[in-house]
């Protein structure tokens, strides 16, 4: 929980095999820990193929357990680094990026049962593509961290180590065309870092104007659309599909910034130009 700064005036244990601390809330500790050694779970190895293999997406967790976990969430409860980067969406673009690739232990088609349940049980504010990438990043790798935690017994510190260190693919699932494949990852990387880069113009101060990209307010049928032009196109000039993901600045010193201070730093792709006017 390394955001937030109040965890400061919380409990912590020391793990007496790697030497890490950890937020009791993190370790599973409750009450006042008088024993002399604690164990993270850092020297065991958890195979949970077989509980992966075995569970249907609806049951991934009861309905009201997902509901009062995205409350929990956006409440502040539940303390988690996904939630506050979705908050502060222009923060650390990077480190919300390594969250984001690490968000399921699941086959791509359970994955996709799981969404569409979560999508169905939550009513979440926002533009389709919010909702999308917010159901994706914060609520999906939640909701397993929780589910590894109760099958399978571990500490939270344990699930998310599990869910970072081990991305599940099964063997048997159908695979997607190279075209298709590539068109989700695109439509998925490029939502991504558009969404971060549009919060974080919208907090820094610029001498000129500025327009987020259009797609971002696109519902997700025309979102898919969009991305498929993009990528049968073969000139990103501002007449082709390109345009609708483009960042614009009315202002050069603006665009430089814009791609210095936050497009270079962090690794992002996104379009932008600019228009002197």
């Amino acid at each position: 929980m390394v955001f937030h700064d109040h965890i400061k005036n919380y409990q912590w244990v020391q793990c007496s095999t790697c030497k890490n601390w950890l937020h009791f809330e993190c370790a599973g500790v409750e009450g006042d820990w008088t024993s002399k050694d604690f164990f993270c779970g850092c020297n065991i190895v958890q195979d949970v193929d077989n509980i992966l293999e075995s569970v249907k997406a609806e049951e991934i967790l009861q309905d009201e357990e997902i509901k009062d976990l995205e409350r929990n969430l956006q409440s502040g409860h539940f303390l988690s680094n996904r939630m506050y980067l979705w908050k502060h969406r222009g923060l650390d673009a990077a480190l919300r990026k390594y969250h984001s690739e690490h968000f399921t232990l699941f086959s791509d088609m359970k994955t996709e049962q799981i969404i569409q349940r979560l999508e169905r049980l939550l009513s979440v504010p926002g533009t389709v593509a919010e909702k999308q990438l917010f159901i994706t990043e914060v609520i999906l790798p939640e909701v397993v961290i929780q589910w590894l935690q109760k099958t399978s017994n571990m500490c939270r510190y344990q699930a998310e180590s599990v869910l970072l260190e081990n991305t599940y693919k099964e063997k048997s699932a159908p695979e997607l065309s190279t075209s298709d494949r590539e068109s989700t990852e695109e439509v998925n990387v490029l939502l991504r870092d558009s969404l971060a880069a549009a919060d974080w113009c919208l907090k820094t101060q610029f001498d000129g104007g500025f327009k987020v990209p259009a797609v971002l307010s696109m519902d997700e049928k025309e979102q898919q659309e969009a991305l498929q032009e993009l990528h049968n196109c073969d000139d990103p000039s501002e007449e082709s599909p390109a345009e609708l993901f483009t960042f614009v600045f009315d202002k050069q010193k603006d665009y430089n910034k814009f791609c210095t201070d936050l497009i270079d730093e962090n690794n992002l792709k996104v379009f932008s130009r600019f228009e002197e006017k």
